[in-house]
Parts: C-alpha cells; structure tokens; sequence
C-alpha cells in the first residue's frame, strides 16, 4: 500500500481547492450549467458551503438562460435558514423568481422570513421582504402588510425602498389592503432618500397615478432631488412629473403668444430636467426629452433634440430605432428643429433595414430648401444601390423632396430619366411612376418646361423595353396628357400599343383606350398642327379595331370605358348632340395635381397621438396600462399647497465651513434639503443630511449623546456605523465590553437621571431619538472626553 505524506496531502487539498475555484467563476458557471444536472439534489443537500454555493450558482445560471427550474424548489428552500450569507443571498434570489409560483412550499419557510426581517444585515432584511411580498397568498396578506409597516421605519435606507417597492405587489395580492397602503406611501413620501423616494414615486403611479394631493407639497423637493436619484427612479420619477404639470400648468406656447411667464414652480421642473439630457442611460435621456417636449416652450427645445441625436451615435441597433421612432414624431410636430441636422441621417451600410426606413422617412419630412441640396445628394448615391428595395425607396423620396422644393426640380429629374437606362426593371418602372407625378406638380413642370417634350420622348422611345403595367400605364397618360403638342409622338405610341392590347394588364388597357380617345379630340386643333388625312384614316381604323377588342375583354371595366369613349366621340361628331365639340374639354381639362405622400410620412403622423417615448407610441397601437397624458390646464392650480414649504435657512454649525443648507418647512415636521453645487452629476448621490423631527414631550431622558459640532457628530458617527457592520461571529468580550460602555455612556449623558421603565419598543425609541443637541461648551465638552477616558480604563482592568 503506498503511503501518502502530509506534504502530497495538503498538494491534493490545494489542487481540489483551486478546481473547485475555478468551477464557482460566473463564466464557467454560465457555459457549463447544464452539465451534472443529477449531482444538484446531492450539492445542495451537503453539508460544506462551497458545494451549496456552486449548486445554487448553476440553478441560477440556468434561469437566466430561460430554463424551468422550479423542480428543485425544495431542495433549495431547505437552506433558506442556511449561517452563509453568500448562501441565503442566493437562496433568495431563486426564490423570488419561483415564490410566486410555488407558494404553498414558500409558506412552508415564512418563519424564516420572518426572522431575517430583524436580521442585522439590511441586505438579508430587504431580500427577506421581497421574498415575503412575492408569496402571492391573500391569506398572509395581513402579516406582509406588518411587516412593511415595519420595513417603512427601517434604518436603514434600502430596506424602506425594498418596502416601497413591494406596496403594488401587496394590492394585486390583496386589493382589500389599497387604503393601508396608500397611508405607507404618504409615509414614504415624507422620506428624504432619494433610494426611497424613487419607489415611493413608482408605487405611486402604480397604484394611484391620479393622486397628485400626495405631490403637491413635495413638489420642489422632488424637482431639487431628481438629479440625485438612482437612473430607474429618475424615469418613474419624470412620468409622475409630467402628468402632474399637465393637469396643474397652462401650455406655454399660449403663455408666449400673450407676453405670460411661466409659473415659477413649471420653470423649477424645466431647469431640473435639463442636465438629465446629459445621463450615461438612455432611458433617462429618452424620458427627459418627452417631459420637455410635452410641457416647454418650442423654441427650447433645442437641448432635447441634440440629446436624442446623441442617442443615436452612441447605441446599439435596437436603440437607435427607438430613438429614430421618437426622432421621427418629433419631426412631424416640429420639423424645423431637425432641419439643420440632415447630414446625421444619412445612411451607412452597416444598418438595419428598419433603422434605414426611418431614416429616410425624416428625411421626407424635413427637407426645405436649406438642406435639400444635401438631402438629394444623399438620395444619388442611394437609388444605385445593390439593395433593391432601398433603392426604390430613394427614388420614391426623390419625388417627396422635389414636390416641396421646387429649386431641386432640374437635378432629380435629371437622376430619374439617367434611371431609365437601368437594367433593373423595377428601378425603370418606379423612375417612371415619379416622373409622372413630378410633372403634373405646378412648381416642378414649370422649372423643368423646356425639357418636358424631350423627357416625354424619351419615355416613349423606352414604352418597348418597360413591362411593368403601372410604368407602362404612366408612358401612356403622359403621351395623351401631351397628345396636342407632340401629335406624332401620340400617333406612333397609340399604333404601338394597340398591337399588344390583347396581352396588356387592365390598367394599361384603360390607358390605351383614352390615349386613342384624346387623340381623335386633339386632331385638327391649332395645337396639333398640320395632320393629313391619311394620318386621320390610320387613327380612325385603329380607333375602331381597339373598341371591337375591348367589347368582348374579359375586364368589365375595359369594356365599360370603351361603351363609355364611344359615346363621347360619336357626340363630338354629331352635331345636335349635347357634347358636339366638347369632346376635347372633357378628356384634356386640367388635372389636380397629385399629392407626393409616402407610407412611412403617414405612419409618422400617426405616431404622434400617443405620448412620446411610451410602448404605444412605438407600436402605434394602445397597449394595456397606457395613460393618455392629460390636457392642459387652463389656469395654474395648486400653488397654494406647493407654497405651503417655505424655504429657510440653517443657521452655521460651529466647525463647518461648508455651504448653507436650505431646509424645506411643514407643518408636521424640517426636512433638510441639499443645493447642489454640480448640475452635471447625473450620476451622482447626494449625502442627505439626518432628519431634524420635532421632539416629543418627554424624550429628553432618551438623548444620548451631545456633541460641540457636526465633526465630532461625524467622527461618531462612522464609528457607530463600523460597529454596526461587525460579524454574527465577534468575541463575547467585546459585545459585553461595548454594552458596558454604552451603559456608563448612558449615565454620563443623561446626568444621573433615572431610565424609563415603560417597555417601550427599542425601535420606536431609535425614531424619536434627537440627532442633533448642541448645549455645552467646548471645555465642558473636553472634561468629558478625559471622563470617559478614564472610565474606559476602568473597565478594561476589571474586565482582565
């Protein structure tokens, strides 16, 4: 038998070790967690952490990949009580993607979540909550709602926000419990976190978003902390802002047309949502746009479109039609915000076929004659393209650009008859539908009236070589259109087209039939010039033989517009007939000039009746849970209650040479409320000063401390909150050394007086403490120090 030395030993357990290391990294996890799906039960069911640890790791790499887990629903409950925290951190998060689902098993460990409620870790304290919460069984609802009573009161800032966020879970639960929750809001509300007051602001547009009684009197307080929020919150936070300036602040674009300011409270939102254009988070950015699109003045809205087209550069695909969607809604209501912008929609190969239809949409809509030369430019480049169906759109533009400025007519007429020569029939036949509309336009045939006889001669001469029928129906129109100034063009293309009538679509067989129609009305007029008779004979048999195919076409229609052109001819030689010589003015009268629309400018336009940014508006259809925004008001309301906190200042603390800070008065209760020095820290956290509560007749005797200035205060506090942050496994000693000192603390502090015996709640009392007490001297204050000193000293000898 070999023998096995300690040193090969402890190799062995350093190589296990450093395997079972590599197998807990994230990227391992991910990629191999679908292998050894039978030693999972074993894993989480062993007594060491580490193999906990990587069973619950895999289960968790596998919901992400979209797997059904809930299968080992009970074996991972078991270690919900687990010492590990890495542990129970992981237990939870399975938990609540699964509690919901498997309630009747989640019951089974409510006492456990009960327990981790009063956990000193608030991180535990807050999963607990939300694990609680999502056990969606009305019959603990009761129990839930304690407890969030509870977590509202919490120290900690992240529990309060966990309880926020857990109040809509609460009502879809238990809707009888909307009332309870609606005071815990309120609550919240008067919370100074922006950590809190973020879901507070989201629970409240979940379940009451027609409260704004609940807003009013913290209105500036949320314009002044919206910077410093968390980005989701500064989205929940925005939405319940522009419904509330909506309903309580006149349009300002009607204040500019009557000399009015705006409202002071209205400008304090606008100047607290401009530096959020600046958020690294594109959701911030997109929201803050619409809360200024919707509720500033146009002419400042400058700022948000320069953000949205800053968007654009800087995000993926998915992005950047999001973007692009909203971008094109803003240019049908305000087109000349995007004008001087052409050249950032113009188009790069690497983009998606839908990011490129809504570039090309905007820029239909925005073409003036200020960018139309840049527009058109882009537009050559674009119809010889080796994407087909871009290429068409682009000529389809082409037509949308020159219908609106006239100054481009020569050049884009020039790129559709160059077309002509494609060997692509589709581009052919779509160069030749816009031509035909681009020359019944009133600006565009009088730009371009010296090359129409030639560009229509040029279109007939190719009538052989098109077989698409709506191209080929155009080149028909427009040589009857023209039949009295180029009669010999008419009279070749009519002997032309009549010799594949048979073969031809429906549409072009109407066509046909009225080209040969005016050209009878057109002959012997000043017009057409000098036509011999033989010329007359040739179009009269043709005349003839084309009505005798049409009669027995197998298209009503054909056959109707031929009984139809029969008539009207017969009348024109007839002479006792109504319409005896009026054959001309009914078929050459003047035509309404078609209108050059595209799909995509319709569909932009109706975009713009959901609200901007919002799931409706993209899918141009009203979704479940969509809120119309709210009409304008016609005078400001509310002013009264957002004038009922008024602004004061603290007086300096002695040692602090920092800035003043303003403090936001109520009736109940001072709230400190931060200046910012940087309006461009989007990102940052604004250190929120404790609260200053008003003190309750006999709480005196509960101050435990007095400091000289908010150093010392400082200085204590962080070393409170290290003490806070000590292990479950820290040496009795020192707990009871740290309670001892506390306890002489206690005397000191409170100068001899005799405790309360009440049993009063350890929390309660936290609430009421008093934070801020500034009575004593500065050499009182060093007495003191050497007092404690010595008593510490003490202390420690006995404890030896």
């Amino acid at each position: 038998m070999p023998i096995v030395t300690t040193g090969q030993t402890a190799s062995a357990a350093s190589e296990a070790g450093s395997s079972l290391s590599r197998d807990l990294t994230m990227g391992n996890v991910y990629e191999t967690c679908e292998e050894r799906m039978g030693d999972l039960r074993y894993l989480l069911d062993s007594k060491f952490e580490l193999e906990k640890i990587n069973a619950l790791k895999r289960l968790i790499a596998m919901m992400s990949k979209g797997k059904n887990v809930r299968n080992f629903f009970p074996d991972v409950v078991k270690n919900v009580a687990s010492t590990s925290f890495e542990v129970r951190k992981l237990v939870y998060i399975y938990l609540l993607r699964y509690a919901e689902e498997e309630p009747d098993l989640a019951l089974l460990s409510i006492n456990t979540f009960q327990r981790d409620l009063t956990d000193r870790n608030p991180m535990i304290r807050a999963m607990a909550l939300r694990v609680l919460s999502g056990i969606r069984v009305q019959m603990i609802s009761p129990l839930i709602l304690l407890a969030l009573k509870k977590a509202s009161m919490d120290m900690s800032a992240y529990v309060r926000k966990a309880a926020a966020n857990a109040l809509p879970k609460l009502v879809s639960t238990d809707p009888n419990q909307h009332e309870a929750c609606m005071e815990l809001i309120e609550q919240l509300m008067n919370d100074n976190s922006t950590l809190v007051l973020g879901s507070a602001v989201l629970s409240l547009n979940d379940l009451c978003p027609d409260r704004f009684d609940l807003i009013h009197i913290h209105w500036r307080k949320l314009c002044t902390l919206l910077i410093d929020a968390d980005e989701w919150a500064q989205i929940d936070i925005l939405g319940a802002m522009l419904r509330y300036a909506r309903v309580h602040f006149v349009d300002p674009n009607i204040l500019n047309e009557t000399g009015k300011e705006l409202d002071s409270d209205h400008k304090l939102l606008l100047t607290s949502c401009v530096p959020l254009l600046q958020s690294r988070n594109a959701a911030v950015v997109l929201a803050a746009a619409r809360l200024l699109v919707h509720t500033s003045p146009v002419d400042s809205l400058v700022p948000a479109t320069k953000a949205l087209l800053r968007l654009l550069h800087t995000s993926s695909s998915e992005h950047q039609f999001y973007v692009l969607q909203n971008l094109a809604t803003l240019a049908h209501m305000h087109p000349h915000l995007l004008q001087d912008y052409a050249r950032q929609f113009f188009l790069f190969e690497t983009d998606a076929v839908f990011i490129k239809d809504l570039k090309l949409e905007i820029f239909g809509v925005i073409a003036c004659a200020e960018n139309a030369t840049i527009i058109v430019g882009e537009l050559k480049d674009l119809v010889r393209s080796w994407d087909l169906d871009l290429a068409v759109k682009a000529i389809r533009l082409i037509g949308i650009v020159c219908g609106k400025v006239e100054t481009v007519a020569g050049d884009c007429l020039a790129v559709l008859v160059g077309l002509l020569a494609s060997d692509q029939e589709i581009i052919v036949a779509e160069s030749v539908i816009v031509t035909r509309r681009l020359l019944l336009q009133p600006t565009t045939a009088s730009a371009a009236s010296s090359k129409t006889t030639s560009l229509i001669v040029t279109l007939a001469r190719s009538l052989d070589a098109i077989a698409v029928p709506m191209a080929r129906a155009s080149i028909i129109w427009l040589i009857g259109h023209h039949a009295a100034t180029i009669p010999k063009i008419a009279h070749d293309a009519f002997r032309v087209a009549v010799k594949k009538f048979a073969a031809e679509s429906q549409i072009v067989k109407l066509q046909i039939l009225t080209l040969g129609a005016k050209i009878i009305a057109t002959t012997g007029t000043e017009s057409s010039g000098d036509v011999n008779e033989k010329t007359q004979r040739a179009v009269a048999a043709l005349w003839e033989h084309v009505l005798n195919l049409a009669r027995y076409d197998a298209g009503w229609d054909v056959r109707d517009r031929a009984r139809l052109l029969k008539g009207l001819v017969f009348a024109q030689k007839s002479s006792n007939s109504l319409f005896s010589g009026k054959l001309n003015t009914i078929l050459m009268a003047p035509k309404f000039a078609p209108t050059v629309n595209d799909d995509g400018e319709k569909k932009g336009a109706g975009l713009s009746k959901f609200t901007l940014g919002s799931l409706s508006h993209s899918f141009n259809v009203a979704v479940r849970g969509y809120r119309p925004l709210p009409e304008w008001a016609d005078v400001v309301k509310g002013r009264e209650l957002r004038d009922a906190a008024v602004e004061l200042q603290v007086p300096p603390v002695p040692g602090w040479n920092g800035p003043a800070k303003s403090v936001s008065v109520r009736s109940n209760d001072l709230q400190l409320q931060p200046h910012h020095s940087s309006p461009n820290s989007a990102m940052g956290q604004t250190t929120i000063m404790p609260r200053i509560s008003s003190m309750k007749p006999g709480t005196s005797s509960i101050v435990r401390k007095k400091y000289a200035g908010l150093e010392a205060f400082l200085d204590d506090s962080s070393s409170e909150d290290e003490e806070e942050d000590e292990e479950e496994s820290s040496d009795e000693s020192e707990v009871g050394l740290i309670k001892k000192n506390d306890a002489k603390q206690d005397e000191e502090g409170e100068g001899g007086e005799e405790k309360e015996e009440d049993n009063e709640d350890e929390e309660e009392t936290e609430v009421e403490e008093v934070e801020y007490v500034y009575e004593e001297e500065e050499e009182e204050e060093e007495e003191e120090e050497e007092e404690e000193e010595e008593d510490e000293e003490e202390v420690e000898v006995e404890d030896d």
